[in-house]
């Protein structure tokens, strides 16, 4: 049964059609400088920025936010398995399993039922603190 809501109500505000409502500007903003993403293929093009980012946690932090705001542009699956990232060639296949491991085990990213990892959409306001607030 659809329960119909009163948008009288002032608790109307927090029902979102899209729960993972992203603001699309700040996500921009964070990826801009590290990464670009190619309009045939759908491929990442790792800006040399990218490749000054101190520690593969954060790596992987930026490589999905970059896949989220692929997703977003492109209405296409959030996330990327393990195999997809090592394919990528940004770190050895090892740096990338301890790096995903730590990320997940302290709530950073989380996993899907397909076992595709991605960036939560709250993260991303506290991604663009550190990587404004930090040196490189």
């Amino acid at each position: 049964m659809k329960e119909k809501i009163n948008n009288d109500d002032p608790l109307a505000s927090l029902f979102k059609d899209d729960a993972e409502d992203v603001n699309r500007k700040q996500l921009a903003d964070l990826v801009f400088p590290f990464l670009s993403i190619d309009k045939n293929t759908k491929n990442f093009s790792f800006l040399p920025e990218f490749k000054k980012i101190d520690g593969n946690t954060q790596k992987i932090e930026m490589l999905l936010a970059g896949v989220k705001a692929r997703s977003l542009y492109l209405a296409d699956l959030d996330g990327l398995l393990p195999i997809d990232m090592v394919a990528m060639g940004i770190m050895p296949e090892g740096s990338i399993k301890s790096s995903i491991k730590k990320l997940s085990e302290d709530h950073k990213i989380k996993k899907d039922k397909n076992g595709r990892y991605y960036l939560p959409s709250y993260r991303i306001s506290e991604l663009i603190e550190v990587f404004t607030n930090k040196k490189l």
